[in-house]
């Protein structure tokens, strides 16, 4: 007899295996929340840490996630291009991806964290005036700052990109 019992069992068995990895990517989809465009992503701040020598300012944004949803997320990083006053003046990486999950900044539901990322900023002539605005305290406070960007946020095994664009004024922080 062609089919056996042994042979039953081990088609169902490989059908069963076959089934969860076609099925996987749909199973990890309904981990994250389904009002995941809730979550906002706001900078709080633009501050200057150091000036180096006229050729390198260092930066310190300060993002402001909100998550509004049931779940608790956490966010494995956040890349991001700054603008000065219309002025696209750098681009900066934040990354979690070498820390394990219990270690990256918990987006606990219904609460806000704030995440904080140095930016160095090196002189440039495509926008040297506006390096010598930011070098100027009293001028630095009256920029229009706007970052673009996607972060990344995690749920369980599930993970997606959330584009944002946020705008803070230096004298309103």
């Amino acid at each position: 007899m062609f089919l056996s019992r042994r042979r039953v069992i081990l088609i169902a068995a490989i059908a069963a295996v076959a089934i969860a990895i076609v099925l996987l990517p749909l199973i990890l989809t309904i981990t994250l929340p389904s009002d995941l465009n809730r979550v906002s992503i706001d900078v709080s701040k633009v501050e200057i840490l150091n000036v180096t020598d006229n050729s390198l300012i260092n930066l310190n944004v300060a993002f402001n996630i909100h998550n509004p949803t049931d779940t608790a997320l956490t966010t494995s990083g956040i890349d991001y291009q700054l603008y000065a006053n219309g002025i696209a003046i750098g681009q900066g990486s934040l990354s979690y991806a070498d820390v394990p999950v219990n270690g990256r900044p918990q987006l606990l539901s219904g609460s806000s964290i704030t995440i904080q990322s140095q930016l160095p900023i090196v002189n440039s002539h495509s926008y040297s005036q506006m390096f010598k605005s930011m070098e100027n305290p009293s001028l630095f406070k009256q920029i229009k700052w706007r970052v673009d960007g996607s972060a990344d946020l995690e749920s369980g095994f599930s993970s997606t990109s959330k584009q944002f664009s946020a705008a803070v004024s230096t004298n309103s922080s």
